[in-house]
């Protein structure tokens, strides 16, 4: 702690004689005015070298304007602005996807860790004193399976499904009464309006007695009737929880941060996963009425891992949808406020000493947007700070970057690096001026202190949202609890997409 006082100290005294050094030169200054079509010194035209680093594509975009002194230093300013096209809250895309895997549904042994094992549960507890005519009293339930299934692999379903383009969900099911076993079979097909999923069922029991009454009864009140009684009641209801969208997250002010039905079919791979796509939903900031997050489209997106019970995805027009909401209910200013940046410089004993400068607290000026940069995603945000000298303020504009890695192949925890971060100041509301330059340079120079901290909050953001969260549905008696998130990225195409492999259990809803 003494060595990294010492060299703050060090620091601090190079840009103080550095300001002093300066008030003796003569020079034209770097002075942007950004308002104008040619902003800058025309003693200065020719030698300023004008870049925009921004990742291609829409987002948040950065015009630096820099020059170099004689003696070899540099004086730059930089300037953001959101560029489209931009996503409309009036048309709510599908930027996103839960993804059940089949080890949920059933893993073949019917545990109660499973959809299979808990329909197995509740059918036994329900039908416990069940007598049906002519079939007799229920003993057991002997068998049941679930799948996701396709008609490709199951040609003997078409004749009662008909069409299911996307896929199906097939349950069979072996009820034992003390006269007869009953096999059933059901399909329930994901149909998907804009504003809830449902299923369409089809059954089929067979039921066969020498006695041509009974045969006649068992057709009235028998097999089928049995197989759309007990599928309304329980099968249904849990996919139906499992295949929603994530639940709402509760916000400053009484927002929430919530994900709808978009319209899309289900997407069934046999045997392996079943995925229901959904939307983030968007409200247009009142003070800000025409920022909106940016639109890059469809991205791709990879596999569940063979351990997940549960996937998340989430296109990099998604995360950029949630990184708005979190600006315009004003959480990130919130959780800027709370980490305290301006308090650790202010109260700095060497700051207190040796400086006159203060600093507010840093807000937002526009939502941060993610975008794909060097096989990374780049977080940038463009921020606001007051800085006081004395009695006279100065408004600075902040450019910064979060850089995330997700291993070294793409998999595993998430790794968070301070990328960029520059200052510039108003000397109005379209000029800028260089300002404290060598104080930004040590604090970015500090960057491999900032990775643990900048790792650890993203973890934790990671877990507040989805970890030890509960998946349900009132009336059912077991919910899917998330134990883990384990993310990965994907790109191409100009965009990214952000996978979670969310591993968890059903567990009973009175645990």
């Amino acid at each position: 702690m003494a060595t990294t006082s010492v060299g703050v100290a060090v620091v601090l005294a190079h840009a103080a004689g550095f300001v002093a050094l300066a008030t003796r030169c003569h020079g034209t200054d770097l002075a942007v005015d950004t308002a104008a079509a040619n902003g800058v010194p025309p003693e200065l035209e020719e030698r300023i070298v004008l870049e925009d680093d921004s990742p291609a594509g829409p987002g948040l975009k950065r015009k630096r304007w820099s020059v170099t002194y004689r003696g070899g230093f540099t004086r730059a300013v930089g300037a953001a602005h959101l560029e489209g096209p931009f996503q409309d809250p009036a048309a709510e895309a599908c930027t996103g996807r839960v993804v059940v895997a089949q080890r949920l549904l059933d893993d073949g042994t019917a545990s109660p860790g499973t959809i299979a094992g808990q329909m197995k549960l509740m059918l036994e507890a329900e039908l416990a004193e069940e007598s049906i005519f002519p079939i007799g009293d229920f003993e057991k339930i002997s068998e049941i399976s679930l799948r996701w299934a396709r008609l490709e692999w199951h040609p003997e379903d078409r004749a009662s499904i008909g069409d299911a383009p996307n896929g199906y969900v097939r349950a069979m099911v072996k009820v034992n009464f003390n006269r007869v076993d009953v096999p059933i079979v059901i399909a329930l097909v994901p149909s998907v309006a804009t504003t809830e999923l449902g299923f369409r069922i089809v059954t089929r029991a067979e039921l066969s007695f020498d006695n041509r009454v009974a045969q006649w009864i068992s057709n009235k009140v028998g097999g089928n009737w049995l197989a759309t009684r007990l599928t309304r009641r329980q099968l249904d209801g849990m996919l139906m929880s499992t295949l929603a969208p994530p639940p709402p997250f509760d916000l400053p002010g009484g927002n929430q941060l919530r994900f709808t039905y978009c319209g899309e079919p289900a997407e069934i791979i046999e045997g392996n996963s079943g995925a229901l796509p959904f939307a983030v939903e968007i409200n247009r900031s009142v003070k800000f009425p025409n920022v909106l997050p940016p639109k890059r489209g469809k991205a791709p997106r990879v596999a569940l891992a063979p351990n997940a019970t549960l996937g998340l995805d989430l296109d990099l027009d998604a995360l950029n949808a949630i990184l708005f909401e979190l600006w315009r209910t004003g959480l990130l200013d919130s959780q800027l406020a709370a980490a305290g940046l301006d308090k650790a410089f202010n109260e700095n004993a060497i700051v207190q000493e040796l400086l006159t400068i203060r600093m507010s607290p840093v807000t937002l000026a526009l939502p941060p947007v993610l975008a794909p940069s060097n096989g990374k995603l780049r977080m940038s945000a463009d921020a606001r700070v007051t800085i006081t000298d004395g009695v006279s303020p100065t408004i600075g504009r902040v450019w910064g970057g979060l850089d995330f890695t997700f291993g070294a192949t793409g998999v595993g925890a998430a790794s968070v690096d301070l990328g960029a971060l520059e200052l510039s100041c108003e000397r109005t509301q379209t000029v800028l001026v260089p300002c404290y330059a060598d104080l930004v340079d040590a604090i970015r120079g500090r960057g491999d202190e900032f990775h643990g901290a900048l790792t650890q909050t993203f973890t934790k953001l990671l877990d507040d949202l989805f970890v030890q969260r509960t998946l349900g549905a009132s009336g059912l008696p077991a919910e899917l609890v998330i134990e883990k998130a384990v993310p990965r990225v994907t790109s191409g195409g100009g965009t990214a997409s952000l996978h979670l492999d969310l591993i968890g259990e059903l567990q009973s809803s009175s645990e």
